[in-house]
């Protein structure tokens, strides 16, 4: 083992944040190493004592998909390469039922509601106020949308909108068609207007330097941000893109995240995508259910693909020894196999009930 980072990791168990220098030092090393094993459990072990042992589940539903003249090159939706002809925009019933879905058991703790590059912001609000209308209180609603000003988070806002994903990407400029610049803007906008921001480390290739994840890692401890993501690319077909890292190598990234943001009060959410488990025992805390478009799919509703579902979460969170769920109103709740199995159950029983429903008025039609 490695002396230099023993001495590292034992002053991160102490509560001291590695320098700039020390996370590069330990992102050095192959994912399978025992210096990267180490970094690891120390990552998990730091992340569960500062959280209480407590995960928590995102939502997102992808209302519209068309070719997007943003054009990233990591996206199924971008306008040179997607293989998407026809535009898809949910309607408001449709919203209705995957709102309900993620949201009746009480236990999720965000829903984003993702649209594209360019969006019709009358459509957009009546989707956010659809989602707070039938979500209940303590489900917060973000948004997840293209650039765009102040004016129109204040209006988001009072449609019902709580915070936004919004994060400059890596490869921002490079291989998308948006300044940094603007993304900044956005962000700096959406804040102004007083919804809160999360933040991620996205998409993570094989090209990017340790340095380069690095730097953000500590750009988003500074910036005091709650939620401190991390995410590696999906090589999509038909984008240019076709190798990703190993989920153990985004799990080292997600354990050296983890330590960098030791210095944080109150530490902060740190989500993994996609969600898998290695990086649930390194220092992630967060997965999320997706359901409609997807831009790491080529399927239209990627619940029939690679989306997971709430109740696939849960479990995925207790197997990787989460102890308790995390509300968004700040309340939490024991997760345990009777808890997951009582909820798979309602789950069950509510579909049967639906079913027997529409087979009754098929037959009477």
């Amino acid at each position: 083992m490695d002396k230099k980072v023993n001495e590292i990791l034992a002053r991160a168990l102490s509560g001291q944040q590695p320098t700039e220098a020390e996370a590069v030092y330990l992102l050095g090393f192959p994912e399978y190493s025992p210096e990267a094993t180490y970094t690891r459990g120390v990552g998990n072990d730091v992340a569960r004592a500062r959280t209480g042992n407590t995960a928590l589940i995102f939502g997102q539903i992808g209302l519209e998909l068309y070719p997007c003249e943003a054009d990233c090159q990591f996206c199924s939706f971008g306008e040179t390469h997607t293989g998407f002809s026809e535009r898809i925009t949910l309607d408001e019933e449709t919203i209705r039922e995957k709102v309900r879905a993620f949201t009746k058991d009480g236990d999720l703790y965000v829903l984003w509601l993702m649209t594209m590059n360019s969006f019709d912001l009358d459509y957009f609000s009546n989707a956010v106020r659809i989602a707070r209308e039938v979500a209940p209180p303590q489900t917060q609603i973000y948004t997840n949308i293209g650039d765009t000003d102040y004016d129109t988070f204040v209006k988001l806002k009072q449609a019902g909108a709580d915070g936004v994903y919004h994060v400059v990407r890596l490869g921002e400029g490079s291989y998308t068609k948006i300044p940094v610049e603007r993304r900044l803007k956005t962000r700096a906008d959406a804040v102004k207007a007083g919804l809160a921001l999360q933040d991620c480390l996205e998409p993570i290739g094989p090209e990017h330097r340790a340095e380069e994840l690095v730097e953000r890692m500590f750009k988003t401890q500074a910036d005091g941000i709650d939620t401190a993501g991390v995410m590696k690319r999906t090589a999509v077909p038909g984008t240019i893109f076709t190798t990703s890292i190993t989920n153990l190598r985004m799990a080292q990234i997600t354990a050296v995240n983890a330590l960098v943001m030791i210095p944080s009060d109150p530490y902060p959410w740190i989500p993994i995508h996609e969600a898998e488990p290695l990086g649930l025992v390194s220092g992630g805390n967060s997965i999320c259910a997706e359901t409609g478009v997807n831009p790491r799919d080529t399927a239209t509703d990627t619940s029939t693909s690679r989306g997971l579902d709430v109740s696939a979460c849960r479990k995925m969170l207790w197997e990787a020894g989460f102890t308790h769920l995390a509300m968004g109103d700040g309340t939490r709740i024991a997760l345990t196999a009777e808890y997951i199995a009582e909820r798979d159950a309602a789950d069950d029983a509510e579909a049967t009930t639906a079913g027997e429903a529409a087979s009754s008025t098929a037959a009477s039609a």
